[in-house]
């Protein structure tokens, strides 16, 4: 996660909106969660908010600062 914050610190891209996203759905239809695409020049990354907590955040368009700030969030591998 150090890394991410630093990639963004350095390009400036924690005021952007995070508008790369896709709902983590099962196959019996049950939302688990938001998955966020996060790009830099360097290396794509990727957040995941699980359900309920990403619903508060899809509600209102969230920056990159925001999105890596949030309690919940995981960065995956």
């Amino acid at each position: 996660m150090q890394q991410l914050i630093q990639l963004i610190e350095k390009e400036k891209l924690g005021n952007q909106p995070a508008t790369q996203y896709t709902l983590i759905i099962d196959d019996k239809q049950v939302v688990h969660g938001a998955l966020f695409v996060i790009k830099t020049t360097k290396k794509t990354f990727k957040l995941m908010i699980p359900a309920p907590f990403h619903e508060a955040v899809l509600k209102e368009q969230v920056t990159i600062n925001a999105l890596i700030k949030h309690p919940q969030v995981m960065l995956l591998a």
